[in-house]
Order: C-alpha cells, then sequence, then structure tokens
C-alpha cells in the first residue's frame, strides 16, 4: 500500500494490523492514532509473555515493563519492515503480528541479559549446593539451573574454590580478593600454591559466568 494512500484511510479500532503499521511507517496524520490502537491491541499479551520471562530470569517489574515499552518503541520506528500476513483472518493476523513483537522482545531481553552478571551471588553458590528436589519452589529458576548446569561442568577442585569464595565476597565491590588464610588453606587442601589458588578461581569464575549466560541466552530463545 502506497503512503498517500494510506494518509487518506480511516483510521479505526477496525483496522488491520497491515492497514496500522503502514499508517505508522507513512509519518503521516494517522500515524499516532494508529500506534494507540496497536498498543492497545498487543499490549495486555505481550506484557504477561514479558512478565513471565523477565521473572524466571530475576528481573524486576519495572524492567518488565520497561521492556514491552521498549518493544513497541522498536516495532513503531521499524513499521516499514513489517510485513503483512498473507492470512486473511483477523485472529490468525492477530498471531502473526504477536509472533513478530515477541521477536523483537526476545531480541531487547537477550541483550538485556547481556549486560547482566550471570556470576552466582553467594546465596546462589550455596543455593547450588543443595539438591534440586528439596529446593523450594520459588528457587527453582532458569537462572539458577544454568548456574547448576554451569557449576557442574566445572572440575571439583574449581567447584570447591568457588564455593568456599563466595562465603567471602563482599557485596558492592568490583574486585574480591580470598583472605590469605583462607587461600593457603585451599592450597594446602589440593596441593598447590597460594598463588594458583587466585589463578584457579579466577578463571572458574570466568567459566561459570561463561557457560551460565551462554545457556540463559539459550533457553531465552526457545
Amino acid at each position: 500500500m502506497h503512503p498517500k494512500a494510506v494518509s487518506r484511510l480511516s483510521i479505526d479500532t477496525h483496522s488491520s494490523d497491515a492497514t496500522l503499521f503502514a499508517a505508522i511507517g507513512s509519518a503521516g496524520p494517522a500515524a499516532r492514532l494508529a500506534q494507540e490502537q496497536l498498543y492497545a491491541r498487543h499490549v495486555r499479551y505481550l506484557y504477561a509473555v514479558v512478565q513471565k520471562r523477565c521473572r524466571g530470569f530475576g528481573l524486576s517489574s519495572d524492567e518488565s515493563e520497561d521492556l514491552v515499552h521498549d518493544t513497541f518503541a522498536r516495532a513503531f520506528a521499524h513499521a516499514k519492515s513489517y510485513r503483512a500476513s498473507l492470512e486473511t483472518d483477523a485472529e490468525l493476523e492477530r498471531r502473526w503480528t504477536r509472533a513478530w513483537l515477541g521477536q523483537i522482545a526476545r531480541n531487547l531481553l537477550l541483550d538485556c541479559l547481556e549486560g547482566r552478571q550471570a556470576l552466582a551471588s553467594p546465596e546462589e553458590l550455596e543455593l547450588l549446593s543443595v539438591p534440586a528436589e528439596e529446593l523450594p519452589p520459588e528457587s527453582d529458576t532458569p537462572r539458577l539451573r544454568a548456574l547448576r548446569a554451569a557449576l557442574g561442568s566445572l572440575s571439583e577442585r574449581e567447584q570447591d574454590v568457588l564455593r568456599v569464595s563466595a562465603l567471602y565476597q563482599r557485596r558492592g565491590e568490583a574486585h574480591q580478593r580470598l583472605p590469605n588464610d583462607v587461600s593457603e588453606e585451599l592450597a594446602r587442601r589440593w596441593e598447590t600454591t597460594n598463588d594458583n589458588i587466585r589463578a584457579i578461581r579466577s578463571r572458574a569464575m570466568k567459566k561459570l559466568e561463561q557457560t551460565a549466560r551462554a545457556l540463559l541466552d539459550q533457553e531465552a530463545t526457545t
């Protein structure tokens, strides 16, 4: 549909999604009304989906709302890239549009997760030592499952060093350092040097973060 033809259309609650996106892409006087109609039509569904996914990854309600807002903002900014469904049925078109919006939301969520630290907190490391079947239901989140799988991929020595390190982590400090006596005890336990324990800890932290983040990203795409 040509933009000039769109500008002459009457945009209302019965307009198809394709017509509404075309109106937004035309940047004509109907663009604002088209945005409002699309938002009203899909926001409840999108928010429910985003909130459920964000809750599983430990994001707050405010972050869920921001993600929904950003999804619509990006969709409207790229309205011309919307490709109308070949289906003429209104419900099938609705599903088509929601799948498109969901893809945008998924990409934004991945960006958000990429910026968050996937490394376990001391509390989470403590939970990792509890058998999965003994965890309270609210603790069994995608994040904890990813961390559990990531920790399980490490060697026994690396797991021990990380669990002990978790007891001495200080919140809010970018650079964490094991007390000398703790590091020396780990060195005796694993028959290595104090310096090597610190190197093991550093490598294990990076491996845990990278593996957990990859698993979280994979979870977000399914």
